[in-house]
């Protein structure tokens, strides 16, 4: 269901030449930063922003950001009014150097007393999320999970890992996100630890109520029910919603006969995450999208947060691109320009009514309905005088060239 790739440290190692520590009674080396090779797309110099200090994106190894425009959703100060991001994973290590300073928190919960449901929302001491498999408010990584890479973590960290801590990478959402964990899946074998209805419908509800505005799934699955089906569409189509939200979803990019769910919904408030490889195709596997609210954004060779034993690890994915473009729709969302737009306003003026309708377009895919390519996720709205983008199209051309 989640992309989750074994063989993904030994990757990182072989491209690199620089390999962490593993996890035999080892202990782990500091991150590297310097350049890595794996495609056409990796190392991306010169950087767009290059005050900004983490060791990937210096290192010119975080192309996917450059390749969206994402440092334009930086500032020089963190967000007044932040963009809640709701990750639906496996969960995540919120200590991690590069998340610990970037959850949503109940501030409630944290005033309040230990042991106290203090907001009386019916979940006691969910400081930052909840753990809807285990039902407790410790969002880490359980079971088998424990032993390998965090699919959560390194989610959230596409999404918003921290800039300028002078380690690790940065990511689009870096200054306007803040994370809800929301563990809704584990990976112990020979348990149901799948993606379940009830517990699905149960997060959803939680999400919304506690103020998530971009709930981001970077996983699909086949089966339904009525009522989450019920749940989804109060979130993410009924017009006089009380909790209305996006949802950023992921199509599946290896072969997959079905585009599975929450992609699958064609309701209004769904945007899907189409994955973009080298040169920018459409992965060749990507399943077939319904109509809606379809932006291309990078799934290949993408360096993200993970723990144990790697702190970082480079992955590829339909997951990625998910995480990516949920980080920076938090991002563009939270700038100065469209900050104070309720949910329906920002997706038709900003998302439909730009995003969109972008010249930057991926190449044609090989059957519908990618025949004339998709729109390429980016922040270029927020492009100014002072702060300009490499990628974004200059006045009197179609694209600019990428370097």
């Amino acid at each position: 269901m989640m992309s989750r790739s074994a063989h993904a440290a030994g990757l990182f190692c072989l491209l690199s030449g620089l390999c962490l520590a593993q996890a035999h009674g080892q202990d782990q080396t500091p991150f590297q930063c310097q350049p890595v090779t794996c495609s056409t797309l990796l190392p991306s110099t010169p950087v767009d922003d290059s005050g900004t200090n983490d060791c990937a994106y210096r290192a010119g190894n975080l192309w996917w950001v450059d390749y969206v425009a994402g440092s334009l959703t930086w500032s020089d100060h963190r967000s007044v009014k932040p963009v809640i991001v709701a990750i639906f994973d496996d969960g995540a290590y919120i200590d991690h150097e590069d998340l610990r300073h970037q959850l949503w928190t109940n501030e409630a919960e944290v005033h309040g007393k230990s042991g106290v449901d203090d907001d009386g929302n019916g979940y006691v001491d969910d400081l930052h999320g909840w753990d809807f498999v285990d039902n407790g408010p410790d969002v880490s990584p359980k079971g088998e999970c424990r032993s390998r890479f965090s699919h959560g973590t390194l989610m959230a960290s596409l999404v918003a890992a921290e800039r300028n801590n002078g380690t690790g990478i940065a990511a689009p959402g870096s200054d306007g996100a803040r994370l809800m964990i929301l563990r809704v899946v584990g990976c112990n074998r020979g348990v149901d630890d799948d993606a379940d209805p009830k517990r699905l419908t149960r997060a959803l509800d939680y999400a919304t109520r506690m103020g998530a505005q971009i709930l981001s799934f970077s996983s699909h699955w086949n089966a339904t029910t009525p009522e989450l089906d019920k749940a989804f569409a109060e979130i993410a189509d009924r017009r006089d919603a009380r909790h209305p939200a996006i949802v950023v979803a992921s199509v599946p990019n290896k072969g997959e006969p079905q585009t599975g769910y929450p992609a699958a919904y064609t309701f209004r408030r769904i945007v899907r995450a189409i994955p973009i490889g080298n040169d920018d195709m459409i992965s060749p596997g990507t399943t077939v999208a319904p109509p809606g609210l379809n932006l291309g954004a990078p799934s290949a060779c993408v360096i993200g947060a993970g723990a144990a034993p790697d702190h970082y690890l480079l992955e590829q994915g339909s997951s990625n691109s998910t995480a990516i473009l949920s980080g920076l729709l938090a991002g563009i969302w939270s700038s100065p320009p469209y900050a104070r737009l309720r949910t329906d306003e920002f997706l038709a003026r900003v998302v439909q009514g730009r995003m969109v309708e972008t010249p930057r377009r991926s190449k044609p895919g090989s059957r519908m309905p990618y025949l004339e390519g998709v729109p390429l996720a980016d922040a270029c709205l927020l492009e100014t005088e002072r702060r300009k983008a490499r990628v974004c199209p200059q006045p009197g051309s179609q694209r600019e060239p990428r370097p």
